[in-house]
């Protein structure tokens, strides 16, 4: 009876109760909309990273990743047999051999430092999404049946000028620390979203280089890993750490640890992002829940008077507050989720500072995004607040003299 009691009670001052029901809508609408943006970012750097720069797990020999020596090869008995693993595990969506190794770039213009990934172009397509960047007037992808072809990111070719079918000199250090270097025609430019990427990455097909590198049949600097499922990559990280213990095997985390801290502390932020918004319209129950004792003194002055005990008009204050906090925050995660199912189908287009967007590494169209569990948290969240809002104008009730309160008009 005491919960109906209090629900009639929320619309005795039906406008009142609309306006800090619409407070506290209009502010988590506001919130949650602001963290799908933020979630989608975050959501989208990742996806591009792992699909176009990292993959998901990558395989070296063991000290290859701190300096990039180019003679930390993975040798023909480890390769052969982690090929035959990757071919059978049901979790591994596509698998490509690297060689990957610093050069220095020249045309006739200038010069510049570059990582140079050797690739077999069917191989590397099942990992990364880089064929998809070129577009149509921008050449082609790697394509076996061509020789001396390379494929260069936009942000490197506008910085040595060049164009399509523009000639390149490489000059690195072979396996035998030999100087050496070839020449090469640009076939494609591709472009993804991060300019700093781009300018630093160039791909060759692997038969043309590795003659040049000296690596032999069976031997990589790196192998690129892509799953089936982002979940599964613990698990297939640590199945993988258990047939090679002399190789390294990192995940994206590891391997972009400023990307994969930004992941794990994401959800706090949105979190305590959250937490400020409603601390925010705490206030404003507050002050609407003191509103309501002081017009309803007399009221709660007689209900103690003929023997409720206080137990039950802490109840009774606190069901008010909650169904008041509980209305605004339902309606304002139905109106958030409005939002973001109409932002997610276009997208939010800020292509006028796609420049400032790719220094970043990110996606000038953004696409909000909010998982399940945000929203149960929010709704606890919101309850909290409904409760802990009413402990202050419960307990000056519970302070009053019921004599005192009946007399009072």
């Amino acid at each position: 009876m005491i919960w109906l009691i209090a629900w009639k009670n929320v619309w005795r001052n039906k406008v009142r109760s609309l306006v800090i029901i619409m407070a506290i809508s209009f502010g988590l609408l506001g919130g949650i909309f602001s963290s799908a943006v933020m979630k989608g970012m975050a959501d989208q750097r990742v996806k591009e990273a792992v699909s176009r720069e990292t993959s998901h797990i990558q395989v070296h020999n063991v000290g290859y990743a701190e300096d990039n020596d180019i003679n930390s090869v993975i040798h023909g008995p480890d390769f052969w047999r982690l090929e035959k693993i990757l071919d059978t595990m049901p979790q591994i969506a596509g698998w490509s051999s690297r060689i990957k190794f610093l050069s220095m770039v020249a045309n006739s213009n200038s010069s510049t430092g570059v990582i140079v990934y050797g690739v077999d172009p069917q191989r590397e397509m099942t990992v990364s999404g880089i064929s998809k960047t070129i577009c149509d007037s921008c050449g082609s992808y790697l394509d076996t049946s061509k020789h001396n072809l390379i494929v260069v990111g936009k942000a490197f070719a506008d910085k040595l000028n060049i164009q399509l079918h523009s000639k390149l000199v490489l000059t690195f250090q072979d396996i035998n620390g030999n100087l050496t270097g070839g020449a090469f025609r640009v076939g494609g430019i591709y472009r993804t979203n991060n300019s700093a990427f781009d300018e630093m990455n160039i791909f060759i097909t692997r038969s043309d280089i590795s003659g040049i590198v000296g690596i032999q049949p069976g031997e990589c600097h790196e192998v690129a890993v892509r799953l089936k499922d982002f979940n599964k990559v613990a698990m297939v990280q640590e199945k993988l750490t258990g047939f090679f213990p002399g190789l390294e095997i990192t995940n994206w985390k590891q391997i972009d640890p400023l990307l994969g801290v930004m992941t794990d502390l994401l959800n706090t932020y949105l979190y305590l992002f959250m937490v400020i918004i409603l601390v925010g319209l705490a206030f404003g129950i507050i002050n609407t829940m003191l509103m309501v004792i002081l017009e309803r003194t007399h009221e709660l002055g007689v209900l103690t008077a003929i023997g409720m005990n206080k137990g039950r008009v802490f109840l009774l204050i606190m069901l008010e507050s909650v169904y008041l906090s509980l209305t605004g925050g339902i309606t304002g995660m139905l109106m958030g989720i409005g939002a973001i199912s109409i932002a997610s189908q276009s997208g939010i287009d800020l292509s006028r500072l796609s420049a400032g967007f790719e220094k970043i590494g990110y996606n000038p169209i953004l696409y909000p995004s909010l998982n399940f569990q945000f929203f149960v948290v929010l709704i606890l969240m919101v309850i909290i607040t409904g409760v802990v809002a009413s402990i202050y104008p419960a307990t000056k009730v519970l302070r009053q003299n019921p004599a005192e309160a009946i007399r009072h008009e």
